[in-house]
């Protein structure tokens, strides 16, 4: 008898293990049914437009599962596009209440509540939470920030932000963004000197040297504007048609115009087609009239341009004055087209227009938006 108890108690260990490992299983299959309760009963008040109900029920699932956060963040993500942006704070401050949250959770769920905040106006809530990101190092909080001192034109804001977290920017847009504030500030408080603080920037920027070369051509000093705008060309090419007249003009002032037929020269492998015509119109000073029309006809084989064929209509019609007026009504129908396309695109959505702005007012780029290139362009 004693025997057979000693073979039973493996039997009766094995037992009580099965029996109570189906036990724990048991009560975490209740728990996660629970949960699944709750949470589906949170959505139906929600989704019904009973907010309040079914934020209690929500926060109850969050006392019991702290790991249910990606679904209220793809919840409130869903009010949000459908403009239901009461509904995407009120799960965004409840998550931020909860004090279980991870660093990282909570990082998102204050992201996220920022952009909730400046998508209802409310811009100065949206600040505080983005500062917090910005001083907890939150690359993913620049972005926001700059669009939201953008839109409020809080100019020195922006560029304080920058200098007390300048580690931060490293992408090229932010450093544009910050160039821009600086600019908008000198401006605005009229010290064009401000500008010259954008050296220290990561990435080369566009709009501090246009703007400190215009400034001195302004103020007639000729000297400057080359200085600035000759560093601005050969950095930009693509910027050239902004400013090249004005460059031009101060050349000339100088005296030196054989300078600026030199840089024209080096720019031609990677300038458009009104460096090309301005080459053409220097080859024209010298009395090489044949030289530039057959310059700009092999460049137009090899890359077509309506402004580039306007000019050759030009050349071919002061060459000979038997067809002179004839192309002379070809070019005025060119310039005619050529009037009614847009001379300034933005490199990132695409916006198109006839006037230069800093900062494109479709996808709020800054230094987005250059000359046209291509077929219509410079």
């Amino acid at each position: 008898m004693i025997e057979l108890l000693f073979l039973l108690l493996p039997v009766a260990a094995a037992y009580g293990y099965v029996m109570g490992k189906n036990s724990a299983k048991n009560q975490a299959h209740e728990q996660s049914r629970q949960i699944t309760s709750q949470y589906s009963k949170g959505l139906k008040f929600l989704l019904d437009r009973e907010e309040d109900q079914g934020l209690e029920h929500l926060i109850q699932l969050l006392e019991v599962s702290a790991d249910s956060v990606e679904h209220y963040l793809t919840l409130a993500t869903l009010f949000r596009k459908r403009g239901e942006l009461d509904r995407a704070i009120k799960i965004h401050e409840l998550l931020l209440n909860q004090p279980n949250l991870s660093d990282v959770n909570t990082e998102s769920c204050r992201l996220e509540l920022a952009k909730d905040y400046i998508l209802a106006g409310l811009l100065d809530s949206a600040e505080e939470h983005l500062i917090v990101l910005v001083k907890n190092a939150n690359k993913e909080s620049l972005d926001p920030i700059i669009n939201l001192y953008s839109q409020m034109r809080e100019w020195h804001k922006g560029i304080s932000m920058y200098e007390a977290h300048s580690d931060l920017f490293t992408k090229p847009q932010h450093c544009a963004a910050v160039a821009n504030f600086y600019c908008e500030a000198a401006l605005a408080d009229k010290t064009p000197k401000l500008m010259e603080k954008t050296s220290a920037l990561e990435h080369k920027t566009i709009r501090p040297l246009y703007e400190l070369g215009k400034d001195a051509f302004e103020q007639q000093d000729y000297v400057k504007a080359i200085y600035y705008w000759r560093k601005l060309v050969s950095s930009f090419t693509h910027t050239a048609p902004i400013y090249i007249a004005q460059l031009e003009e101060s050349y000339t002032q100088l005296n030196l115009t054989e300078q600026f037929n030199e840089l024209i020269i080096e720019l031609l492998p990677k300038g458009g087609v009104l460096i090309r015509i301005k080459h053409c119109q220097a080859l024209l000073t010298k009395g090489e009239q044949q030289q530039a029309i057959d310059f700009l006809t092999d460049s137009l084989k090899r890359e077509p341009s309506i402004r580039g064929f306007s000019f050759l209509l030009q050349l071919l019609g002061n060459s000979n004055n038997r067809i002179h007026a004839v192309l002379a009504e070809v070019d005025k129908l060119v310039q005619s087209y050529i009037a009614t396309k847009p001379e300034y695109q933005c490199r990132h959505c695409g916006f198109t227009s006839h006037t230069l702005y800093w900062i494109c007012p479709s996808c709020k780029h800054w230094e987005s938006i250059a000359p046209s290139k291509g077929l219509d362009g410079y």
